[in-house]
């Protein structure tokens, strides 16, 4: 996990929606300076913050941490909703054979 990286992206997605560092630390409860540090790749988030951040800015965990985003840019979950109904039975059937693998 590269903390650069990450701080990186956050940066970005922040910037891309108009926030400040301010605007995002007061929207997740935290200093503008441990946004700073964050962004820098100078201090790693605890597992809350990282998910305050993906809230707040809504945005996908695995994109924040491995720069990864899904198909359209949008979760599974929300992938799934648009498919029809055959084709979200298929996309479960094929959940349920890989679910035993990811436990």
């Amino acid at each position: 996990m590269d903390l650069t990286e990450i701080g990186f992206r956050i940066k970005a997605e922040r910037k891309k929606r108009g926030l400040s560092q301010e605007q995002l630390a007061e929207m997740i409860n935290v200093s503008s300076h441990y946004i700073y540090e964050i962004e820098r790749g100078l201090k790693a988030m605890s597992l809350e913050t990282l998910v305050n951040v993906i809230e707040a800015m809504d945005l996908s965990a695995d994109y924040i941490l491995f720069g990864e985003k899904t198909e359209y840019g949008v979760s599974l979950f929300e992938q799934l909703e648009k498919m029809d109904i055959q084709h979200r039975k298929r996309a479960e059937n094929a959940f349920a054979v890989l679910l035993p693998f990811i436990r």
